[in-house]
């Protein structure tokens, strides 16, 4: 037997689950079983259910419609600023978050958010070192950005020994000299032996 497609699958299911006026909750329920049918890849943007709906000239509420997110805007809200980092300690939180949503969609099995971690991971590395040649930044600016995407790097490599390896990048005296860390990223200054 033929596999349906997508359009035809979006109008098996509603006539499968006697469907009437179709609001958020029935566009769910399909993208749901399309998930199923498809895999991760056949979700559709609740939008385009709509209009196959309404194409048929089915009851749809769209007022609730276009209120959804689509498969992909809970990842992309949940990763979006992390991607940007200006300072050190601000890409350490952002690696340290990036981490940890991606061993927690690991641990659900949603492959889709692993892929969007490592995506944005990718694309914070690949901004650091785009600032690393922009000429408006000063020499201290550009080390820090090579520094970011270093790390990046390092992480995309080896995420489980990353917190292992920032510790001993930020202990190291190279790295002391060269950023001259304060005590707000858990160092001293160099010659300094606490708070101040």
């Amino acid at each position: 037997m033929k596999r349906l497609s997508k359009k035809e699958m979006v109008l098996e299911i509603y006539d499968r689950e006697a469907m009437g006026e179709v609001t958020a909750r029935e566009i769910a329920v399909i993208n749901e079983a399309l998930v199923a049918e498809y895999g991760e890849g056949g979700a559709m943007a609740p939008a385009e259910i709509a209009r196959i709906l309404r194409e048929e000239d089915l009851p749809v509420r769209f007022e609730q419609v276009f209120r959804m997110m689509t498969p992909t805007e809970k990842y992309e809200n949940l990763f979006d600023a992390l991607a940007y980092n200006e300072s050190l300690e601000q890409a350490e939180r952002a690696i340290r978050r990036i981490d940890e949503l991606r061993r927690g969609f690991d641990r659900q099995g949603d492959l889709t958010g692993v892929r969007f971690a490592l995506q944005t991971a990718r694309f914070a590395k690949k901004n650091a070192e785009e600032r690393v040649t922009a000429m408006e930044l000063g020499t201290r600016q550009q080390r820090i950005h090579a520094e970011i995407a270093r790390w990046f790097t390092i992480w995309l490599q080896t995420p489980d020994l990353f917190a292992e390896w920032l510790a001993l990048r930020k202990s190291a005296r190279e790295f002391r000299n060269l950023f001259e860390m304060s005590s707000s990223v858990g160092d001293t200054e160099p010659g300094k032996t606490g708070p101040h």
